[in-house]
């Protein structure tokens, strides 16, 4: 299954590291998990590089749709 290349911004380092662990428990290695100290200032950046921020709730959902398809 081809994925398309995704950035998770995230804003703690639990939410990092669980975030981390169910990516990995897929085998999924084209999704970037990045702790961001500054995420209140990363909505802009993200907006004009047509990315999105999500928590952990959305990469569970995120995960659940793959497995669904």
């Amino acid at each position: 299954m081809r994925i398309p290349r995704m950035l998770f911004r995230v804003k703690s380092r639990e939410i990092e590291a669980e975030a981390k662990r169910m990516v990995q428990s897929f085998g999924i290695d084209d999704v970037e998990i990045r702790r961001d100290d500054t995420i209140a200032d990363a909505w802009l950046e993200d907006y004009e590089a047509s990315r999105t921020i999500y928590g952990l709730e959305e990469i569970e959902d995120y995960l659940a749709q793959l497995t669904r398809s």
